[in-house]
C-alpha cells in the first residue's frame, strides 16, 4: 500500500504538467512511454554517488550541519546561536555554571546580549553566568566579526586554556577559528594543521553542534585551492602560486578534502567541487587542462561533473552550450593522455563521449569492456548501429554484472532497476513478454509493469508468471492477477490472489471477494427454467452483485491502468500504463513487439470505459429488475438504484469501445 500511496502523490505533482520529473538524474516515470529514448538515451549518473568514489567511506561519525539559503530572502539562521539554545534547552550547561538558571530564557536573553557586544569585553560582561568555554567563544567570535584578528585569538587561546570540563564544550569550536585566523595572516602550515587537529578533537568526543569538523575539511580544501591560484578570496593575503607539478598536486588534494567533507554528507561540499571542475574545464584554464586531466583524482572530477548532468543545462541553452564546450576540452583533454588505464573510469569516460554524440571514441573505449557500466554503453552503442543480437548480449551481461555491484559504484541509485528495464524494453519488442516483465520486477518503473503484465501477458501467462512466484511476494502483482480474473468471470481462480489484509471496518479484499462470488453463483438462472420464487432470490442476488460491483469495484475488479487506474485511486484518467494502443497511440515504432497491439486490445476491460466496474453494476441492477413484478415495490427501488448507478457512470460510453460488449460477469 505505501506503493499505492507514493504513487498517488507522484500523481498530485504531475497533474497539468505532463509526466517529467527531474530530481537529481532525470528518470522517466515509464520507460515504454517512449522507448527509443529510453535505450538509446545517455546514462544517468549522481554527483554525489561519483565524489563517494574518491574516498574510503567514512571510518568516523562526524557530521555536516548546514543551513540552507532560502531563494527568497538573503538572511538564514545562525548556526551557532541555533546550537546554543539547544544545548542550554537539553541542560548541558548546567553542570558548568555555578547557579544554573530556573528559566531557559535567562540564558537565551545572556546568549543575545553576548552576541551583539561591540566587543569581546563587553560580551563577557553581557553573558557573565554562562559556561566560561562558550563565553570565552562567543568573545572571539564578535573580535573575528570585527576584523581584530590578535585579539579573537586570544579569546580562542582562553578558551583552550581553560580546565577540561569547562573546554571540552567549545574546543571544536575554538580550534576551528584558531585555523581561520591563521589562513587569513597566510600561514597555510599552520591553519592546515589546525583544521586537521578540529576533526582529531571531534572524533575523540568533544562536542560539535555546528559541525565545524567537516566544515574544516572545505576550509583546508580552500587553502589548498588559494595556493595553487585557482581561487583568491577578498582576504587571502598575496600567495606565491606553486609551480606545475606542485598546482597539480594541491589541486588533487582540495578535491580529495572536499570529497571527504561530502562523504559526510555535506552538499556545500558537492558545490564547491562543482566550482572547481568548472575553472578547470573552463577556457582560462584551457592550456592547463592536460596537466590537471593527467591526475586520476582530478581526471575523476572533470568526468564526473559532465556525466552527472546539471538540471540547469535544459533550462538554459547558454549554459547548456557553455558547459558542452567544457565538456569537449575535458575529454580531448583526456583522449590526448597515452594508455589510459582500462576499468570504470574509462568506462566513465565512454558515458561521456556518448552523451556528447562522439560515438566512434565511445565505441573505441569499450570495445573490450568488462565492467557492468561498459558493457551498458556498449548496448546502447551496438542498438544505434542496429544490432541488436549484440545489444541484447551486453544488456543481459551488463544486469548480470550490475547485480552484483556494491552500490557506491553504480552511477546513481535507481541504475539497477533502469539497466533491467532498458533490457526489459528490448525484448519486449522480441516478443518475450514474459522475460520482459521478469526483468521488470521488483522496479521503481510501475507503470511497465502494469502494462506488460495486465494489458501484453494473457491471464493464463500471467497466473503461470505470478504462481512461479514466491508465495508471500509481489503483493500488488498478485491483486492485479486477482482483479484481472474476476473482469473474465473466473472469481473463484481469483480468491488465493486477493489481499487478506483487513481495512478499516474490519474486511478484506478477499472477503468481499467470496461475496462477490456468491451472490454471482446465485444469481444464474435455473435449469431448465426459473419458477416465479427463484427469480426473486435471483434478482436479489444479482442486486448484490450489483452493489459489490459499485461499491468495491475499485478493489475487485478495476485496472491497474487504464481505463480505471487502481494504482492511482482512481483519481486521475491517466498516468500509469500506456493509452490504446490501437488507436491513439502513445508509441508507435521498431520496438513494439510482434502482437504486442493485438493483445492490448484483446486484454481490455468489457466495457472498456472509466470505472467500467459502474457500468456492470448498472447492468446487474437492471438485469434484477427485469426478474421482479413491475407493479411491485422491489422493482421500483431496483431501478431506482440502477438509475443511481448509471448516474455514477454519467459521460462515460456505456457500452464501451465495441457497441454491444459485454462483461464476462454476466448470468445471461
Amino acid at each position: 500500500m505505501l506503493f499505492r500511496r507514493m504513487l498517488a502523490t507522484a500523481a498530485i505533482l504531475m497533474a497539468g504538467a505532463g509526466v517529467v520529473w527531474a530530481c537529481g538524474p532525470f528518470f522517466p516515470w515509464q520507460l515504454l512511454d517512449d522507448r527509443e529514448a529510453t535505450i538509446l538515451g545517455p546514462l544517468d549518473f549522481t554527483f554525489r554517488l561519483e565524489m563517494a568514489r574518491l574516498v574510503p567511506p567514512p571510518g568516523d561519525t562526524l557530521k555536516a550541519v548546514e543551513e540552507r539559503y532560502y531563494w527568497y530572502g538573503d538572511e538564514r539562521p545562525d548556526a551557532a546561536l541555533k546550537a546554543e539554545q539547544k544545548e542550554a534547552k537539553l541542560g548541558a550547561w548546567n553542570a558548568l555554571v555555578s547557579s544554573p538558571p530556573g528559566d531557559i530564557a535567562a540564558f537565551e536573553a545572556k546568549l543575545n546580549a553576548a552576541r551583539n557586544a561591540v566587543d569581546g569585553k563587553a560580551a563577557l560582561a553581557a553573558g557573565a553566568g554562562l559556561p566560561l568555554g562558550v563565553l570565552n567563544y562567543i568573545a572571539g567570535a564578535v573580535e573575528f566579526r570585527a576584523g581584530r584578528l590578535d585579539v579573537a585569538a586570544r579569546y580562542f587561546d582562553a578558551v583552550m586554556r581553560l580546565h577540561a570540563e569547562q573546554r571540552q564544550i567549545r574546543a571544536v569550536a575554538a580550534t576551528f577559528m584558531q585555523a581561520r585566523i591563521k589562513a587569513r595572516k597566510g600561514d597555510w602550515p599552520a591553519a592546515r594543521k589546525a583544521y586537521q587537529s578540529v576533526r582529531e578533537i571531534a572524533r575523540g568526543g568533544a562536542p560539535d553542534p555546528m559541525g565545524l569538523a567537516v566544515a574544516s575539511f572545505g576550509d583546508e580544501a580552500q587553502i589548498d585551492l588559494i595556493e595553487a591560484g585557482l581561487v583568491k578570496p577578498a582576504w587571502a593575503p598575496p600567495v606565491k602560486v606553486a609551480n606545475e607539478a606542485g598546482r597539480v598536486a594541491i589541486v588533487a588534494n582540495a578535491i580529495r578534502l572536499y570529497a571527504e567533507q561530502s562523504a559526510r554528507n555535506s552538499t556545500f561540499a558537492l558545490w564547491s567541487l562543482r566550482d572547481v571542475a568548472s575553472l578547470l574545464a573552463s577556457e582560462k584554464n584551457a592550456g592547463d587542462l592536460s596537466q590537471y586531466a593527467a591526475n586520476p583524482v582530478i581526471r575523476r572530477l572533470l568526468v564526473a561533473n559532465f556525466i552527472a548532468r546539471n538540471e540547469a543545462y535544459y533550462w538554459d541553452d547558454e549554459v547548456e552550450t557553455k558547459e558542452r564546450a567544457g565538456a569537449l576540452r575535458v575529454v580531448n583533454a583526456i583522449l590526448a593522455i597515452p594508455d589510459l588505464p582500462a576499468g570504470e573510469d574509462l568506462d566513465r569516460l565512454a558515458s561521456l563521449l556518448y552523451q556528447l554524440g562522439l560515438y566512434e571514441d565511445a565505441e573505441k573505449l569499450t570495445a573490450t569492456a568488462e565492467t557492468p557500466l561498459g558493457l551498458w554503453v556498449r548496448a546502447k552503442l551496438a542498438m544505434r548501429r542496429g544490432d541488436r543480437a549484440a545489444a541484447i548480449r551486453d544488456w543481459t551481461a551488463a544486469v548480470a554484472g550490475i547485480d552484483s555491484t556494491e552500490e557506491r559504484d553504480v552511477p546513481y541509485d535507481g541504475a539497477k532497476d533502469r539497466v533491467r528495464g532498458e533490457l526489459a524494453v528490448v525484448r519486449l519488442s522480441e516478443g518475450e513478454y514474459r522475460d520482459s516483465l521478469r526483468l521488470l520486477l521488483p522496479t521503481a518503473y510501475w507503470g511497465d509493469v502494469v502494462h506488460v503484465a495486465e494489458r501484453v501477458l494473457t491471464v493464463d501467462e500471467l497466473k503461470a508468471f505470478v504462481d512461479a512466484l514466491p508465495p508471500d511476494s509481489a503483493e500488488e502483482l498478485r491483486a492485479l492477477l486477482a482483479r484481472r480474473l474476476t473482469r473474465d468471470g473466473r472469481v473463484s481462480e481469483a480468491l488465493p490472489y486477493f489481499r487478506t489484509k483487513p481495512s478499516k471496518d474490519g474486511r478484506t479484499d478477499a472477503d468481499d471477494a467470496r461475496a462477490f462470488l456468491a451472490a454471482v453463483e446465485d444469481g444464474r438462472p435455473g435449469w431448465p427454467f426459473d419458477w416465479p420464487w427463484q427469480k426473486v432470490s435471483r434478482a436479489e442476488a444479482l442486486f448484490r452483485v450489483a452493489t459489490l460491483a459499485r461499491n468495491r469495484g475499485m478493489e475487485l475488479m478495476g485496472t491497474e491502468g487504464l481505463p480505471d487506474e487502481a494504482a492511482l485511486g482512481g483519481a486521475y484518467s491517466s498516468g500509469i500504463g500506456q493509452p490504446d494502443l490501437s488507436g491513439a497511440v502513445i508509441y508507435e515504432g521498431s520496438l513494439l513487439g510482434p502482437d504486442e497491439a493485438n493483445r492490448f486490445i484483446a486484454s481490455a476491460p468489457k466495457p472498456d470505459v472509466r470505472f467500467h466496474y459502474r457500468v456492470i453494476a448498472t447492468d446487474r441492477a437492471l438485469e434484477a429488475a427485469d426478474l421482479l413484478p413491475e407493479r411491485s415495490q422491489a422493482y421500483a427501488a431496483t431501478l431506482c438504484w440502477a438509475a443511481r448507478f448509471a448516474a455514477d457512470s454519467s459521460g462515460e460510453d456505456r457500452w464501451g469501445a465495441a457497441p454491444g460488449a459485454r462483461s464476462p460477469i454476466d448470468s445471461r
